[in-house]
């Protein structure tokens, strides 16, 4: 695993001239179009699309090859088409061109899990935390990993390491955390960490928060924490495959009388 010495943070040299110098690197000012121009690049899968981008850039992000990159943009363009084995293809000649390439071991990650080829997709996840472990992507592609395995300690490790890296501006790692803690009946925790994700998915690219509160909310019993959410998850989902369970558990809260809350358990939608 890489040392400080390997990943220096970009964002963090307080005189980095004589070091970029030493690196081969641009010179400083230079540095923020460089970082632009990777996340630009890397800009493929839900999170980087989002701008949930790492809050260090390492050596080795920013020394992608051109041709590795091409091989990315069309994997990433396969994978948009749901052509899950043309981008796995084009995914694997990238990494191939440029082994340490972590954005493009996360979106083959992506590419492999929908081709359900479980264990590929966990090493392609974790070569991707080996490469950088400051990249936060890897983390939120091995929380993904264990949702779909119901591998709820798994989604909590994996989206707790993600917010060590990104406490404060990260709802996808919010997502994942609410997640685990509603499987673990940890249901305060889980309100807190999805109620924080909806507060920074402004442009409301996580729609499945207010399904997961909903969700919450029923296991707490408060009908209208659930109805408000379920409501807030069709005005910006209608169209989702998970509409049509929504509006049923919409009709079903809005003609069942509602009883008596448990003690302690989560009360008000925000």
């Amino acid at each position: 695993m890489p040392n400080s010495l390997d990943q220096p943070s970009l964002f963090q040299l307080e005189n980095p001239d004589p070091f970029n110098t030493a690196l081969n690197l641009p010179p400083t000012g230079e540095l923020s179009g460089e970082i632009g121009r990777m996340t630009d690049n890397e800009s493929c899968n839900s999170w980087t699309e989002s701008s949930v981008n790492s809050p260090t850039v390492s050596v080795k992000r920013l020394g992608v090859t051109g041709k590795a990159q091409g091989e990315y943009q069309r994997g990433c363009g396969a994978l948009k088409g749901k052509r899950w084995a043309e981008a796995e293809d084009h995914l694997r000649r990238a990494v191939d061109l440029y082994p340490d390439y972590a954005a493009a071991w996360v979106l083959l990650g992506q590419a492999l899990i929908s081709e359900r080829k479980s264990e590929d997709a966990r090493k392609a996840c974790d070569k991707a935390k080996e490469i950088d472990p400051g990249y936060v992507a890897s983390y939120l592609c091995l929380a993904e990993f264990a949702a779909n395995e119901s591998d709820w300690p798994g989604v909590a490790k994996a989206s707790a390491a993600a917010l060590d890296l990104d406490p404060i501006g990260n709802p996808y790692a919010l997502y994942y955390a609410a997640d685990a803690g509603l499987h673990q009946r940890q249901l305060s925790q889980a309100e807190m960490h999805a109620q924080a994700a909806v507060k920074l998915d402004t442009w409301h690219h996580i729609p499945e928060v207010h399904m997961l509160l909903a969700e919450i909310y029923e296991e707490a019993g408060n009908v209208v924490g659930e109805a408000t959410q379920l409501k807030e998850f069709l005005k910006y989902a209608a169209n989702s495959k998970d509409a049509p369970l929504a509006k049923s558990m919409l009709t079903l809260v809005e003609t069942t009388p509602a009883k008596p809350s448990p003690p302690g358990s989560t009360q008000s939608p925000k």
